[in-house]
C-alpha cells in the first residue's frame, strides 16, 4: 500500500496543533476528538503514529525529551519545526482559497487558520468566494442553454448550485465580519512567525 501524502488534512492538524504547543500523541488525539475534528478528518487510531515520524523524516517536527507524568509511561513530545510553520502556513494558504479541495480539507485549514493574520485570511476566503461565483455563473450558463431538458433530470445539478451559492454568501459575510472587526482575531500575528521555536 502506498504511504499517505505527507500534505494532508491530517498532516495539517498536526502541523497545526504543535504550532500551538508542544504535545504528544496522546494529547494531539484528545485536542482532535474534543475539538470534533477526529469526525471531520476520520482519523484512525494509527493515523498520528504513522504520521509523526514522516513530519519527522520530512524535518517539519522534531522529537524533544520524552515526559513523563506521574506513574505513566515515558511520551515522546513533538514540536513544530520552522519549517513545519511555513509548511503549514503554505498548507492553509491553498486550502482556504481553493475550493477543489474537499470539505474536511477546508473545515481543517478553519480550524487552524489562526496561524495567519486574520486580514490574510479574509483574502483568501474572499478569494475562494470568487472562484465559487464563478463555477456559479458556469454552471448557470449550462443550465439555461438546457432549456428543452426536463428540469427534474438537472435535480443534482440545481442541488450543487444551491450549495455552491450556500458556501458563496457564508465565505463573502465571514470575510466582512473579519474586515469589520466584528470578529476578533485571538492571537497576535507573531505568535505563529515563521521563526516559531
Amino acid at each position: 500500500m502506498p504511504p499517505r501524502p505527507l500534505f494532508s488534512p491530517p498532516a495539517l492538524a498536526v502541523l497545526g496543533l504543535l504550532a500551538e504547543s508542544a504535545r504528544h500523541p496522546y494529547e494531539m488525539r484528545t485536542l482532535l476528538c474534543e475539538r470534533g475534528l477526529d469526525r471531520t478528518l476520520k482519523l484512525k487510531h494509527a493515523t498520528l503514529y504513522d504520521l509523526l515520524p514522516r513530519l519527522t523524516a520530512a524535518g517539519l517536527v522534531e522529537q524533544d525529551d520524552p515526559a513523563r507524568a506521574g506513574n505513566r509511561p515515558e511520551r515522546t513530545v513533538y514540536r513544530i519545526t520552522p519549517a513545519g510553520v511555513t509548511a503549514l502556513k503554505t498548507g492553509l494558504r491553498k486550502l482556504l482559497c481553493d475550493p477543489t479541495h474537499d470539505a474536511a480539507a477546508f473545515a481543517t485549514a478553519l480550524a487552524f487558520m489562526f496561524a495567519l493574520p486574520g486580514s490574510e485570511v479574509a483574502e483568501l476566503i474572499s478569494r475562494r468566494a470568487e472562484h465559487i461565483d464563478a463555477t456559479v455563473e458556469e454552471v448557470e450558463a449550462g443550465l439555461a442553454a438546457a432549456s428543452d431538458v426536463e428540469p427534474v433530470f438537472l435535480t443534482d445539478h440545481t442541488y450543487a448550485q444551491a450549495l455552491r451559492r450556500a458556501e458563496r454568501d457564508w465565505l463573502l459575510a465571514f470575510a466582512a465580519d473579519l474586515r469589520q472587526g466584528t470578529l476578533t482575531w485571538p492571537l497576535a500575528d507573531e505568535e505563529y512567525s515563521d521563526d516559531h521555536s
